[in-house]
Formats: C-alpha cells, sequence, structure tokens
C-alpha cells in the first residue's frame, strides 16, 4: 500500500484544514516545496497535493507551485483542487502530475469524466469522493451533492472510474482515527481505494491494509509529529 503525505496549498503556504474549514487553519509551511523535498528526503515515494483556493473557486490557483514541488520530489504526484476542465487537466500534466484528482466536476458531469479517462488513461485519472455523514460534499466541501453515495459510485463505474480516493471529511485533520469500514465498503464496492481523513497511527494503516485499501493520505499525522514517514511505510508494507 502506498503513503501519500499530505500538502494542501492555501495562499501559497502549506497548510492543514480542520474538517475542511477555511476558517480553522493550521499554517505549516510558508515553502511547500521545500516541505515536498523533506518528505522525499524522509522516503516518501508518493505525494498528495490539493489546492485549496483551487477547490473552493473552481479553478487552479497554484500551477507554479505545484511545478516548484514537482521540481522537488521526483516521487508519484497526484493533484487535485477545482481541475473541472480539458485545460486543467492538461496543464497538470504538462507540469509533470502522474495523477489528477476530480471531484466536483467527476459528480456533475459523469460524461465529461469518462471521455478524460478515455483520453489519458484510468491510471492517471482518480474521483475524489469526500463524505461528511453519507453526504457527498462538492465545492471544496463547502455544500453537499444533489445525488446520493450510491448513485454518483454508479455513475463513476460506468464513466471507468478505476480509483477513488475517499476523504472522511468530518474526521480529517482532527487526528482521530481512520474511517476503516467505509473504506472497505469502496474496496468491496470494487475501486482501488485511496484513504484519508483522520489517518494517525500506524494502527489505522495497518488496518486499512487489512481492508484491502491500496493508499493512505497522511497529513496532520506527520506535521505534529504523531506519526513519521518512516512508521507509515512500515506499517503499509513498504522499506525506507
Amino acid at each position: 500500500m502506498l503513503i501519500f503525505p499530505a500538502i494542501d496549498l492555501l495562499d501559497g503556504r502549506c497548510v492543514r484544514l480542520a474538517q475542511g474549514s477555511f476558517e480553522r487553519v493550521t499554517v505549516y509551511s510558508d515553502d511547500p516545496a521545500a516541505r515536498a523535498r523533506a518528505f522525499a528526503d524522509d522516503g516518501a515515494t508518493a505525494l498528495h497535493v490539493v489546492d485549496l483556493e483551487g477547490a473552493r473557486s473552481g479553478r487552479p490557483a497554484h500551477l507554479d507551485l505545484v511545478r516548484r514541488i514537482r521540481a522537488a520530489f521526483s516521487g508519484t504526484l497526484q493533484l487535485g483542487g477545482g481541475l473541472r476542465t480539458d485545460a486543467d487537466i492538461e496543464a497538470c500534466f504538462e507540469l509533470g502530475v502522474d495523477r489528477v484528482l476530480l471531484g466536483t466536476a467527476a459528480v456533475g458531469r459523469p460524461g465529461w469524466l469518462s471521455d478524460a479517462i478515455r483520453r489519458h488513461g484510468s491510471e492517471r485519472i482518480a474521483a475524489a469522493v469526500d463524505l461528511r455523514g453519507p453526504r457527498v460534499m462538492i465545492d471544496g466541501w463547502q455544500r453537499g451533492a444533489p445525488a446520493e453515495l450510491t448513485d454518483v459510485l454508479e455513475r463513476l463505474e460506468t464513466a471507468g472510474v478505476r480509483t477513488i480516493v475517499f476523504t472522511d471529511t468530518e474526521r480529517d485533520g482532527m487526528l482521530g482515527s481512520a474511517d476503516v469500514p467505509r473504506a472497505r465498503a469502496f474496496v468491496e464496492a470494487g475501486f482501488e481505494t485511496i484513504a484519508a481523513g483522520g489517518v494517525t497511527s500506524s494502527d489505522d494503516i495497518r488496518r486499512l491494509v487489512d481492508v484491502g485499501a491500496t493508499g493512505a493520505i497522511v497529513g496532520s499525522a506527520l506535521y505534529e509529529g504523531r506519526l513519521t514517514v518512516a512508521q507509515a511505510m512500515a506499517a503499509a508494507g513498504a522499506s525506507c
């Protein structure tokens, strides 16, 4: 299972939001590229980057900073946040991003999502499914989607989605525990599942491995010293 340290971008800085609230921001670095380099030095082989301003506004806001992160980190780089057009996707790939995450647009425009997957391949296009309780959240987690989760998953499957990045928004940034049962449900639905939100301990990661998750995104636990990259990768069965 891959471990993805998280870098969330807001106002050019590396931050974490508590439960996705833009009113509850903790700044961890004024130099996200340096933070990416530090994760690489710690042994990370994959990185999860979210453009929070892009997610809220509906268009990418930090592509220049993503370019700097790409130069600092040679491993797998996945990026989400405000990617809602063909041009957005192409711009990310031109920067060297390995996989893009489509959330709001994936939920609301399954036909466009299907076309993107046909052009670029399911290994390069993943769907972000962000949940608050049973509700699928869109627009930077600011409002609920009009469709139920079961309907969203059916649309994603029909569109050709293979990988889902699932975030429990109520756990995100709270240093509690991962929603392992929900991750299991996505795996059993047939999706390669990368779990985020509340991944805090080696035990969280081992339990995600046990239910068949293919990745775990770790943010606050790394920044607050609850977990190291080496510990996370060891729990995932990887070697630093």
